[in-house]
């Protein structure tokens, strides 16, 4: 898979438009679905516009099966997909009410083989799935929609409203959640800047007033933030800087993830 070393953020890959090898438009990725114990990025929720006349409905396909290709003459990428109508055949698409159950193994095992993507073996957080308490009402398990990630707020181990999620930033070299872009909403006075926060040293917990649902439960003093350094839309740290990496993580007390250290090339941030 060609994506060493890229850096992007979902709402830049959600909407992105797909391209077969021929370089003829497929259609576009309608959502991401990553699972929250591994912070990986499994599927893209994509609708193929028409193509090979199979509607406006979506299909899952797995991260693996995708690579970017930066365009000629241009910092711009594309997502490249190598699918073609024999591929689609019995593949059952899906709409915005009815999605699929992403914990059921028989059905990730037929997207895998349908995209010609090696099975990998599930680990201990894959298997951990709990269908009771979940972050996304529409996925299953641990899975959850990245769409539902932005926007979504963020409590302190009091349980107090610190803030709320603006993006995700992932590492397609593996298809890893990095880092969120969160707005602390005047907490702790550093105004409505956006700050850079490990995934990592993000908990995600039962809402012990609604049993059933989940929630993003963030660590964060006043001293932790002292320092720190604020972003704007139009302004986004270099994610690709290893020095700011480390800062991060010494900052919010987590190991860095030795994969974290690859990256080379920051784009659409």
């Amino acid at each position: 898979m060609n994506k060493a070393g890229i850096v992007t953020r979902a709402s830049k890959l959600i909407g992105m438009n797909i391209e077969n090898p021929q370089g003829e438009s497929l259609g576009e990725i309608n959502d991401l679905v990553m699972n929250t114990s591994t912070g990986e990025v499994k599927y893209a929720a994509v609708t193929y516009g028409g193509f090979l006349g199979v509607g406006n409905k979506m299909f899952a396909v797995p991260f693996e099966a995708f690579n970017i290709k930066q365009k000629p003459d241009s910092t711009e990428h594309t997502l490249v997909l190598n699918v073609n109508q024999k591929q689609l055949e019995g593949a059952t698409g899906f709409d915005e009410d009815h999605w699929p159950d992403f914990a059921d193994a028989t059905y990730l095992a037929d997207l895998n083989k349908r995209y010609d993507v090696k099975h990998k073996r599930m680990n201990k957080g894959e298997k951990r799935q709990d269908g009771t308490s979940k972050l996304d009402p529409k996925t299953s398990g641990k899975n959850v929609r990245v769409s539902q990630l932005n926007g979504m707020n963020i409590q302190n181990a009091e349980g107090k409203s610190v803030g709320e999620i603006n993006d995700i930033v992932i590492n397609a070299s593996h298809g890893k959640v990095q880092y969120a872009a969160v707005t602390y909403g005047g907490f702790l006075g550093v105004g409505n800047k956006m700050f850079a926060v490990p995934f990592k040293a993000f908990e995600i917990k039962q809402n012990p007033e609604e049993p059933e649902e989940q929630i993003l439960v963030l660590n964060v003093t006043q001293h932790q933030l002292e320092g720190a350094q604020g972003f704007d839309e139009d302004h986004w740290p270099d994610f690709a800087d290893p020095d700011f990496s480390k800062e991060l993580h010494k900052r919010y007390r987590i190991e860095a993830d030795h994969k974290d250290r690859d990256v080379k090339v920051n784009i659409d941030t």
